[in-house]
């Protein structure tokens, strides 16, 4: 399931002309798209996330430090992209 989700999202994207060239960081731990995927499924979805403010939770879900101040809005502005 994660490995065909990886493909879909890697054809996705290079379809739309914004390929995947590196995955991005959460500080300096590498985002695992699947991990991000999964935690927004399962607090809903990205309406529900962005309109609850529960990008935090998500932050937090992918094992995040505690002490980031920006973490919600990096973690949503990489989950947009």
């Amino acid at each position: 399931e994660e490995e065909a989700f990886l493909v879909s999202l890697y054809k996705f994207m290079k379809e739309r002309r914004t390929p995947i060239e590196r995955i991005p960081h959460l500080g300096f731990k590498q985002i695992n798209l699947w991990k991000i995927y999964k935690a927004v499924e399962k607090l809903g979805d990205y309406e529900l996330v962005t309109g609850r403010r529960l990008w935090k939770n998500v932050y937090d879900e992918l094992g995040g430090s505690r002490g980031s101040t920006s973490a919600a809005t990096c973690t949503r502005r990489h989950y947009e992209r």
